[in-house]
């Protein structure tokens, strides 16, 4: 189920990935997420391990590709919710057009919601977006 959201971001595609891979930041723009970190140090090299805490779950994923200052993607390996994710970063203008991507199914009581999950899910990245979209703004570049 396609869940992505898209936002053009008045900053350069290297201050919006930086901003994103330092995945610490994850809890300033991703709703429910507590904390994010990486498990196997700070790599972002093919195989490296990470999690998010999002109330009481932890979420596990691990990098199967990354492009420096232009995507990076991960398979949700552990959690309420399988799949795959990633960003990316297209320069346009000047800006950035910001993509949250994900592509994921629900497991357990979940998936119960259905189409309703996709709905909500897409509502949620979209406006994470946004919000990453008026911190990176409202920040010195």
């Amino acid at each position: 189920m396609e869940m992505s959201g898209t936002m053009l971001i008045n900053r350069s595609v290297e201050t919006v990935f930086a901003y994103v891979m330092d995945v610490s930041n994850d809890a300033n723009w991703r709703t429910g997420i507590d904390e994010s970190g990486w498990q196997t140090g700070e790599s972002t090299a093919p195989g490296a391990l990470g999690y998010t805490l999002v109330g009481k779950n932890k979420v596990e994923w691990q990098v199967v590709s990354y492009v420096e200052g232009e995507s990076v993607e991960w398979d949700l390996i552990s959690g309420p919710i399988r799949g795959r994710g990633g960003y990316r970063c297209v320069p346009v203008n000047g800006g950035t057009q910001f993509t949250l991507v994900a592509d994921v199914e629900p497991t357990g009581w979940l998936k119960l919601l259905g189409p309703i999950f996709g709905w909500m899910g897409r509502r949620q990245n979209q406006a994470d977006v946004e919000r990453l979209r008026d911190i990176l703004e409202s920040s010195p570049d």
